[in-house]
């Protein structure tokens, strides 16, 4: 960690105060980590337990230097790529919409507008999760104040308690994913608690990005064409809807070995991760093949959604051995459809 006296004269130079004691009752080191550390405190005026991250100091030369050589990769990669393969140019993109995702990961102060963002449309929703109230009158753009959690990592509770909130887990993905349009793109363990009166609570909220209405209508779609084994919907419409492949492109070759891969690497092994990924396996050279003869693309906001969907299935998975991410979507990705599309249509799609 920075040292305290370095980080509290950072913490006073944002707050504009001579004396930290007028503000803090209690404040000391909690938790560091690669961009900023975490202090707890009470305060004064208030008498709320909060947490204080404060930022770093030149973090932002150090986060630029790694940032641009990420840009400079994606585009070697897609040099390389559409050189010897016929795959489309998309690692730059990839690389670049995280780029402008994580520099406004060191503003505090869009930080805190996410939080508040997500705690308004979350309990619109009527979504069981918890989302901390924020300080903005302690809140500059190198200083986050917010309310203090009691509780626990969700990875580090009890089987039956992960067990009896993954449900909840599901919802809170789904409804950033197809519903609120705004995902929440940094859920690693550290990052979902359960609070002490066993409710799910979500952290940090840096590391946002946007779907758009496209996007999460098509994602919707192509979540009830996967689970009722609809591919013909998946691959010719779902797929070119979300960019994964150009609107021009006929598919009629590429058709019957996506449906292959599909079954076997996805429905057919189950919620076991390992037998999902030795099924992967077994068709990598199908996967390798598949990816240079044909345009794919990756969406820069997918990368994200899968990273967060690989964390929520693994915590899930410990806590109920027989979790099926695929399953698990299919109630809240049909209402949603039927939002989208009316009931009408939702029955023409799986049937």
């Amino acid at each position: 960690p920075v040292p305290d006296e370095v980080a509290l004269r950072i913490l006073k130079k944002e707050l504009k105060c001579e004396n930290l004691n007028d503000i803090f009752d209690d404040l000391h080191l909690v938790a560091s980590a690669s961009l900023g550390q975490v202090y707890k405190a009470t305060l004064k005026k208030e008498g709320h337990e909060v947490a204080i991250k404060v930022q770093r100091p030149n973090i932002l030369q150090s986060f630029s230097l790694d940032l641009f050589l990420l840009q400079s990769l994606g585009y070697v990669l897609d040099s390389i790529f559409t050189t010897v393969t016929k795959q489309a140019a998309y690692h730059h993109a990839l690389f670049d919409a995280f780029s402008r995702s994580s520099y406004l990961e060191l503003d505090y102060e869009n930080e805190a507008q996410n939080q508040i963002q997500f705690k308004i449309e979350l309990a619109k929703r009527k979504c069981k999760v918890k989302v901390p109230s924020t300080y903005n009158q302690y809140t500059t753009q190198h200083v986050l104040t917010s309310e203090w959690i009691n509780g626990t990592r969700l990875a580090d509770a009890p089987k039956d308690q992960i067990k009896a909130l993954i449900s909840d887990g599901v919802e809170l993905f789904l409804i950033q994913l197809l519903d609120f349009g705004r995902f929440h793109a940094d859920p690693h363990p550290g990052n979902i608690y359960v609070t002490d009166d066993g409710i799910l609570c979500l952290l940090d909220f840096g590391l946002c990005s946007d779907i758009d209405p496209k996007a999460r209508s098509a994602m919707t779609k192509a979540i009830v064409h996967l689970l009722t084994g609809d591919f013909d919907s998946l691959i010719a419409r779902d797929a070119k809807d979300l960019g994964f492949l150009p609107e021009d492109l006929d598919i009629s070759e590429l058709k019957p070995i996506l449906k292959t891969i599909l079954t076997k690497g996805l429905l057919e092994s189950g919620s076991n991760l390992h037998n999902r990924k030795r099924k992967l396996m077994d068709i990598s050279n199908e996967l390798n093949d598949l990816f240079f003869r044909y345009p794919f693309s990756v969406p820069p906001f997918f990368a994200l959604v899968t990273r967060g969907l690989g964390l929520l299935e693994g915590i899930a998975l410990s806590g109920d051995p027989e979790f099926d991410i695929f399953r698990a979507s299919l109630p809240y990705a049909t209402k949603r459809a039927i939002d989208i599309m009316g009931s009408q249509s939702l029955r023409k799609i799986t049937h």
